[in-house]
């Protein structure tokens, strides 16, 4: 009890913490916050199929413990995950804070800056594995400082078997710490963990969700390289005309996550420590820069994985500066904004009332079995797999996405789906002439149709003709493609993270070659090049060059 005493403020401060993330967490099915693949994570951890691109295997081996609880829905159970994941990663911030300075209120003040964030929260009470690969990112940390390597490599290893996206973790965590790279016992745990990817060929067998065009012998090949496609289609592939709207955006709910005169503690301390050589100066800024690079702006949410090491570098800035005033200014900040935060992102009350996407699994009682259901969003056709699954129906799910691939249609062709191919180059136009044809030749077919796109809500309907289906505008999509502008006007940062402008204003991105990958090349080359040339005159006429 004394002790208990003693850590009162530390024991207030989580309780807090805990008590938001339980009052916000999606008491059932929800597409906010990035939340469009949890019916399918959920479908995948319940019956222990494979989900996307690299089916984080050791996320859904827990999440599938979770589900076995005896109360609450599916999906409010499996978002405990992420709840006890972002309270694991103020518990290891606070260590590591605790660890590099000696003030007992530094700890606190970090924990309370990471849990109140705007992109933390948001991301901590719906079903996703970033709020699990910040946990194991700044544990890995802490442990690194505490020069404790194979809990380190323990830490990098089950990140890798959570998301990929940790293993920018692990390279930076290689180059900066030595006794890292050298400890062959800590990099052998680190990479031990690659076991669990046999989870993909193990767990893959009929429905194939989402490697419909596989066969079990090769499902491990097609997953890597699946993820490879993902890295060559999204990384660096911003059009360098949308890259200006991306920064803003980016600022604009960084600002808002920390608070903003959180900003100036950053400030300082990397400029008084340098950024060289400071590993956490890459924690933050490699996700950062991913996001403002890719071309999907659904990925804002890796940019969470930067919140635990800016919580750490705040509190080491404001210890440096020693400025009372600043520091109460931003206590009151990060109170006001937790409390606001913690009503805007109530997903049962507030972000979500009618928690449109579990009235989309009711409104699966509509359609008849043996049915074809294409809807207009793959989120949608995901969900199907576990409705089919939970009460043994057999409606068949058609991903329009997947209806460019031909080993797609061949495998719709062959399961009895009738279709008109077409070989429009351009892949949105094929995807919706051979839709549309599917709606002609056969009976049964189920769509849906928009009712609120800012909360992704839609009604299930039987397609009566094919206009119902992948609506897409050609006009403004070659008006895009063709002419590209420059983008500046940036959205609300708030629903970026709730990503309810997705219907609204993300159907279209603006296509290029001009690609921040195309400049970055021609940058770092130039880079390079001028670097070597300054080396080669220092070496054959001296340091003293005018």
């Amino acid at each position: 009890m004394r002790k208990l005493f003693r850590y009162w403020s530390e024991l207030l401060v989580f309780g807090v913490i805990f008590t938001i993330l339980m009052i916000d967490l999606a008491p059932d099915y929800t597409f906010m916050n990035k939340a469009a693949d949890s019916i399918g994570y959920i479908y995948s951890a319940k019956y222990l199929y494979p989900s996307y691109h690299s089916s984080p295997p050791l996320y859904l081996l827990v999440s599938h413990l979770f589900l076995m609880i005896s109360f609450g829905t599916e999906a409010w159970r499996m978002g405990l995950v992420s709840v006890l994941s972002t309270m694991g990663a103020c518990v290891f911030i606070y260590l590591t804070i605790r660890k590099l300075i000696p003030n007992r209120f530094y700890p606190i003040l970090g924990v309370l800056f990471y849990g109140t964030s705007a992109l933390v929260l948001s991301q901590s009470i719906v079903v996703n594995t970033y709020a699990t690969t910040c946990m194991l990112a700044s544990g890995a940390y802490y442990f690194a400082i505490s020069k404790k390597w194979k809990l380190v490599g323990l830490m990098i290893g089950i990140g890798l078997a959570v998301h990929l996206l940790m293993g920018f973790v692990f390279l930076i965590t290689l180059i900066a710490f030595k006794e890292y790279r050298t400890n062959w016992k800590s990099l052998l745990i680190t990479l031990s963990f690659g076991v669990f990817y046999l989870y993909v060929p193990l767990a893959n067998r009929p429905p194939y969700m989402w490697f419909p065009d596989t066969t079990q012998t090769n499902t491990l090949l097609f997953l890597i390289k699946d993820v490879f496609n993902v890295i060559n289609e999204l990384i660096g592939k911003l059009s360098i005309y949308a890259f200006p709207k991306r920064v803003i955006e980016t600022a604009g709910f960084l600002l808002v996550s920390v608070g903003v005169i959180g900003v100036i503690p950053i400030i300082y301390y990397f400029k008084k420590v340098g950024i060289k050589k400071n590993p956490l100066f890459y924690y933050i800024l490699v996700p950062i820069v991913l996001f403002i690079t890719e071309l999907d702006p659904n990925t804002f949410d890796y940019t969470m994985l930067a919140m635990p090491f800016l919580s750490i570098v705040v509190c080491l800035g404001l210890d440096g500066l020693k400025s009372k005033q600043l520091v109460v200014s931003l206590t009151i900040i990060l109170v006001a904004c937790g409390i606001f935060n913690t009503y805007y992102f109530d997903i049962g009350n507030t972000l979500d009332p009618n928690l449109s996407a579990a009235k989309l699994y009711k409104d699966f009682d509509k359609i008849p079995d043996d049915a074809i259901f294409m809807p207009n969003a793959n989120w949608e056709w995901e969900a199907i797999y576990k409705y089919n699954a939970d009460y043994n129906k057999h409606i068949y799910p058609i991903c329009l996405e997947f209806l460019s691939f031909e080993s797609y249609r061949a495998q719709l062709k062959k399961d009895g789906v009738k279709l008109t191919e077409n070989n429009d180059s351009n892949m949105s136009v094929l995807s919706k002439r051979v839709a549309q044809s599917i709606v002609l030749l056969n009976d049964n077919v189920w769509t849906t149709v928009s009712t609120n796109p800012r909360t992704f809500g839609v009604d299930v309907v039987k397609a009566d003709n094919p206009a119902m289906v992948a609506n897409v505008d050609e006009v403004k999509l070659a008006a895009l493609s063709l002419n590209p502008r420059w983008e500046w006007m940036p959205s609300n940062p708030y629903d970026i993270m709730t990503t309810s402008i997705y219907v609204e204003e993300w159907n279209y991105v603006t296509v290029s070659n001009y690609s921040c990958l195309f400049f970055g090349i021609i940058i770092l080359t130039g880079w390079v090049l001028s670097t070597q040339v300054w080396k080669t005159k220092e070496r054959y006429f001296g340091k003293n060059i005018e």
